[in-house]
């Protein structure tokens, strides 16, 4: 990295940015340069499951959560994610919640953990075959769209940003934001790109450095971006 401080890139849809860079900035214990371009806005597709049918609802992500929460209720209801941010948020809107995995592959691992029958509660956009991974494993699962991932162009300070020539840090949570922000045209800026996953590592196609976090956390991500420092 050159001398000069590194700005932060923050991609997420803007409530899980915000989060992050105040865990980043809390472990820092100081305020971090910054940068909010949401890539991607949350959108809800109209469909509400009747959730009474099921036994367990699976979410593989906090976004599943955020659209449902207006529309139904999760109250007592038996919920299992990926992830214990994603855990953590079904809790505090009264479910019964558990993380049986930091990511996708763990969770499947511990499908026997899910009781049948399951919703699996998801967006348009997904990799993993979640749903079909689970019915091989035994588990009577269904599944839903209840909300689509709409591709946004970078903001006049993200462009700005990344073709400057201050250092930048983009902290990337899925492929799918690594292939967004990977289109863009003009990056001259010094990027390091720190991925969730190995899978976030191997769908980026842009220039600069690419880190992987030791594990598919936000913790851990918010120990590898600010070991950037």
């Amino acid at each position: 990295m050159s001398d000069a401080e590194p700005t932060l890139l923050l991609t997420r849809p803007e409530p899980q940015s915000r989060g992050f860079l105040n865990q980043c900035e809390a472990a820092a214990g100081r305020r971090l340069p910054a940068v909010i371009t949401p890539l991607m806005e949350i959108v809800p597709t109209g469909v509400v499951p009747e959730l009474d049918r099921f036994e367990t609802i699976l979410f593989t992500s906090g976004n599943g959560i955020r659209c449902l929460r207006d529309v139904a209720r999760l109250t007592k209801r038996r919920v299992c994610t990926v992830g214990e941010r994603t855990a953590e948020l079904a809790r505090s809107l009264g479910a019964d919640a558990v993380s049986i995995g930091e990511d996708v592959e763990s969770f499947l691992a511990n499908a026997d953990q899910i009781a049948g029958p399951a919703l699996l509660c998801r967006g348009e956009h997904s990799r993993g075959e979640v749903a079909s991974r689970l019915a091989e494993r035994g588990v009577e699962v269904e599944e839903a769209v209840i909300y689509d991932q709409v591709a946004q162009p970078l903001s006049t300070a993200g462009i700005r940003l990344l073709a400057g020539e201050g250092p930048v840090i983009a902290p990337i949570f899925s492929p799918r934001t690594a292939v967004l922000l990977g289109r863009h045209a003009v990056i001259t800026a010094p990027l390091t790109v720190v991925a969730m996953s190995r899978n976030v590592a191997e769908a980026w196609a842009g220039p600069g450095t690419v880190q992987v976090a030791e594990r598919p956390t936000s913790a851990a991500m918010c120990a590898r971006t600010l070991a950037q420092f």
